[in-house]
């Protein structure tokens, strides 16, 4: 694919990069002569410097034969004139704009699906196929490992499927069994994804052992994830009271989100109506105009203006007790330190917000049970869209070593028409097949060596990071 981007900071590098070692033929545009600069040192494409939301140096750099166009400067304006300018000219392309402004982001989302259900074949609003926010897919991401218990990493799947990573402590029924001994344990019916040892991780075989201190992803039924987490020693527990550090858009779309868009997970999660008796939530943040604003939209949430790093505050009013602290602050940094701090001080569970998916290792050896990368949550949002029309997204794990592909069988593939033990025979080692919903069927199944894909077959897989060739396996051939 040929792949416009526009803007070279942290968000737009990462993104290249990802595309570039996928094989795609990448332009990446900036106005700063120094980014432009560091660009092109670090990056085997095409950098230019010049202004994105300029017709003429988009012409110019070949912007017709594009197959997308993504948009991450700084200015949502920019981001959004220059998805509109390009439709006016290549409507074709498809455009992807990031747009950090939740007023602009909401009011467009809210008239685009306005737009879309008095008329579905309208094009798209303002031009842009596609608009991110940021902070939405963070909240999302912190709501859904809250909703499972924070017992692990959790990516959701459509179907009621999730896969879970959870740690094996001293104890497990598990520990020094083999991935094929494992169906002798009564009430064992999940799938294991991936094996990490030591940190390094691996897609597993019938032979791989798994011990104690070693992470494993489970494929399994959401619902289930407490019965998974069972085997494996990983504590849950009610979370009746929560604190929330930092009162920002993230910390109020979690809000939102508790109160709005969830309610049945949240009765799971606390094993009761969370209308009639619901979770404690208090919030601290050193701001108390947004303090404030919390208690406003949020009745019933507790709000506390100071320092989280401050002994008396959390003293005096036991927030040492919690059962969940979730530092989703704008300071990355602070939110490990706090996580970990809380949790050496008696707190249960912890969730930190960070700047990228490096810090999930550190994270996890400060005791974080759960760390959520800021710009790789947006980067896999990104390459969900970015991967072909037989793709539907992509959940990177283990530092983006490893890829979850969701995605259709393309009918041009040359996994079309056989079975899995065949394609995996001629490609060990390289991806596993987690699961498989048949063409017009409404549930997904476990797959096993004799299935047999067909064209429009819904696939959940696990392929190493930037892996072109098993991605094509299932999803390319057009």
């Amino acid at each position: 694919m040929r792949i416009f981007v526009i803007g070279a900071g942290f968000t737009g590098m990462q993104l290249a990069k990802e595309l570039v070692a996928e094989k795609n033929d990448v332009v990446l545009i900036d106005n700063d002569a120094e980014r432009v600069r560091h660009a092109g040192d670090q990056l085997d494409c095409a950098v230019i410097e010049g202004d994105g939301n300029d017709l003429d140096t988009l012409e110019k750099a070949g912007v017709a034969g594009a197959d997308a166009l993504v948009t991450l400067t700084q200015d949502d304006e920019v981001n959004m004139i220059t998805c509109a300018l390009v439709d006016a000219v290549h409507p074709r392309v498809k455009k992807i704009a990031r747009v950090r402004n939740y007023a602009y982001y909401r009011a467009s989302d809210a008239a685009r699906r306005r737009v879309k259900a008095e008329n579905p074949e309208a094009p798209p609003l303002y031009g842009i196929d596609v608009m991110l926010n940021p902070d939405v897919e963070v909240s999302a991401a912190i709501d859904s490992a809250m909703a499972h218990g924070v017992v692990g990493d959790v990516i959701e799947l459509d179907g009621g499927y999730g896969i879970v990573t959870l740690s094996v402590e001293e104890g497990s029924p598990l520990a020094g069994l083999s991935l094929r001994q494992l169906h002798t344990l009564e009430g064992w019916r999940f799938l294991v994804a991936f094996v990490e040892v030591e940190g390094v991780m691996s897609l597993p075989s019938g032979s791989t052992v798994i011990n104690a201190g070693d992470r494993i992803g489970v494929v399994v039924p959401l619902e289930e994830i407490p019965a998974a987490g069972a085997f494996t020693r990983t504590k849950r527990g009610d979370l009746k009271r929560v604190v929330l550090f930092g009162a920002d858009r993230i910390g109020s779309l979690i809000l939102d989100r508790r109160a709005q868009n969830r309610p049945s997970a949240w009765a799971k999660l606390f094993g009761r109506a969370d209308e009639a008796h619901g979770a404690e939530f208090a919030v601290v943040d050193r701001d108390p105009d947004k303090c404030r604003e919390i208690v406003r939209r949020h009745p019933g949430v507790r709000a506390f203006c100071g320092d989280v790093t401050d002994e008396s505050l959390l003293g005096e009013e036991d927030l040492f007790g919690c059962d969940l602290l979730v530092a989703a602050s704008g300071n990355h940094e602070l939110n490990l330190v706090t996580a970990a701090y809380m949790k050496s001080r008696g707190v249960r569970k912890t969730i930190a917000l960070t700047a990228n998916a490096s810090y999930g290792e550190i994270a996890r050896k400060l005791g974080v049970d759960v760390a959520v990368p800021m710009r790789g949550t947006v980067v896999d949002a990104l390459m969900g869209h970015l991967r072909g029309r037989h793709v539907q997204s992509v959940h990177s794990v283990s530092n983006r070593r490893f890829e979850i592909l969701v995605g259709n069988v393309s009918p041009a593939s040359r996994a079309a028409g056989r079975n899995l033990r065949e394609l995996m025979e001629q490609h060990p080692g390289e991806a596993l097949v987690l699961l498989r919903r048949a063409a017009g069927a409404s549930a997904d199944e476990l797959p096993c060596g004799s299935t047999t894909l067909a064209p429009g077959d819904r696939v959940v897989l696990i392929a190493r990071g930037r892996d072109v060739g098993v991605a094509g396996l299932f999803f390319g051939g057009e």
